[in-house]
């Protein structure tokens, strides 16, 4: 009985050093990340009091968070990849840097909500039958959709659009958690009734479309979720969840229309948006002529495009230049102020992070074997990569500005802590027991 116990006690023992080397691209990167940060954090800070000790307040804390994180992946075994972890940690402490370089307070109150979202990550990355969210796709839906009318009639008013709810003293933006329940509700619709979107046999003219009664409730959700983002003037997001339906469909059927009618829906209801509504009337001016008002309306993006200038190749060093002074930039645009410190090669490096953490989700999401699960990683990484593509192209003005969040990287703490819920689904998702 004694030499059973021994040799059941070193099997866990060598079991447990198995799991700590089981993760070891997971620690490597995140080496590296925690490397970066504590650098960036040096640098945001040499000019002011005390940089060691935001070193190891703001930077030793973000990695100690992400690196409890991973060991509690090592001693769980768990499955799920290795890449997703060390890339979001890379966008987070980009952001952070950021957040520094304005103020090192402002800093530490973004480091909380991101604290706050990683200890969410495991409750989303462990469950076994996320399945199971399926069955309530009507209620997140109109959930949602509640969220979205309280904040419309009760919310409060920011650059001509409702996007904050208080509750007490504490404010947040439904937004953000009402586009993971919306595509909660789109995997779940498109997963139930596959076939039937897949293989339509219902005309509408040339066009062949799925049959109106499985059609209808999909489509008057969508209505119902576009037209209070309408009546809350919350135009970003109106253009993110149209987007979002048009290509969730059109991975999950294959069929063109599903991008061919919203693109021609879109283009309409901008139109009619851009001349019905001073406000995007406001931001399509500002967007095809910026120059006209560079003191007034289009004052922010004429900084932006002289803050990227002034970045050049390397740029003029963290928190060396002017941009953290433009309107809302932590927030709106941050790569501004990561072209302009770290040039085109930090404007590069966040960009491709976000590229591989998106590419990465999508080729997760595509190996489960679960529809379900399948389609909601698909739209959380979609959502991620049309957050990242709307914010980007309005600094390049390519589209118009639309007010949304980079992912990871600006300063909020309801996008911040849902999103790195819904990275820890995505950890879910990509499990390898749920690989076909």
């Amino acid at each position: 009985m004694k030499g059973y116990t021994l040799m059941s006690g070193r099997s866990q023992r060598f079991n447990l050093r198995g799991r700590y080397r089981a993760r070891k691209r997971e620690r490597g990167q995140l080496v590296l990340v925690a490397a970066i940060l504590c650098l960036g954090i040096l640098l945001s800070c040499r000019s002011g009091p005390k940089p060691w000790y935001w070193v190891a307040c703001l930077g030793g804390s973000l990695g100690t968070g992400f690196f409890c994180l991973h060991f509690l992946f090592c001693v769980t075994g768990f499955t799920g990849d290795e890449n997703l972890l060390p890339l979001c940690g890379f966008l987070c402490s980009l952001g952070l840097m950021v957040s520094c370089g304005v103020s090192p307070q402002l800093a530490l109150r973004q480091l909380r909500w991101i604290l706050l979202g990683l200890i969410l990550i495991p409750p989303a990355a462990f469950p076994r039958h996320w399945c199971s969210l399926a069955d309530y796709r009507y209620l997140l839906g109109m959930g949602g959709l509640g969220l979205l009318f309280l904040t419309a009639f009760f919310g409060i008013e920011q650059g001509g659009a409702r996007l904050w709810l208080l509750v007490g003293p504490i404010g947040f933006q439904p937004g953000e958690l009402v586009r993971l329940g919306l595509g909660i509700f789109l995997a779940a619709v498109f997963s139930e009734n596959l076939q039937l979107f897949a293989h339509p046999t219902a005309q509408l003219g040339p066009i062949s479309i799925p049959e109106p009664r499985h059609l209808v409730p999909l489509l008057s959700m969508w209505v119902l979720f576009l037209f209070v983002l309408v009546v809350q003037r919350d135009l970003g997001s109106a253009v993110l969840y149209f987007a979002l339906f048009a290509l969730l469909g059109f991975s999950a059927t294959g069929q063109v229309v599903y991008l061919v009618l919203p693109a021609l829906m879109g283009g309409i209801g901008g139109a009619v948006a851009a001349r019905a509504f001073p406000h995007v009337q406001t931001r399509f001016q500002i967007w095809l002529d910026p120059w006209a008002t560079p003191q007034g309306a289009g004052y922010q993006i004429v900084q932006s495009m002289f803050a990227l200038a002034n970045g050049g190749w390397l740029g003029r060093g963290l928190a060396q230049g002017y941009a953290r002074s433009i309107p809302a930039s932590y927030t709106d645009l941050p790569f501004v102020i990561v072209g302009e410190e770290l040039g085109l090669a930090g404007l590069v490096a966040g960009l491709t992070g976000h590229f591989l953490l998106v590419g990465r989700g999508m080729w997760l999401s595509f190996r489960c074997n679960q529809e379900f699960l399948r389609l909601l990683g698909l739209a959380v990484v979609l959502g991620w990569g049309l957050s990242v593509f709307l914010v980007t192209g309005g600094l390049l003005r390519l589209v118009p500005l639309t007010g949304l969040v980079t992912p990871f990287v600006s300063y909020g703490g309801t996008a911040m802590v849902t999103n790195l819920f819904s990275l820890g689904l995505l950890l879910n998702i990509s499990r390898h027991e749920l690989w076909s």
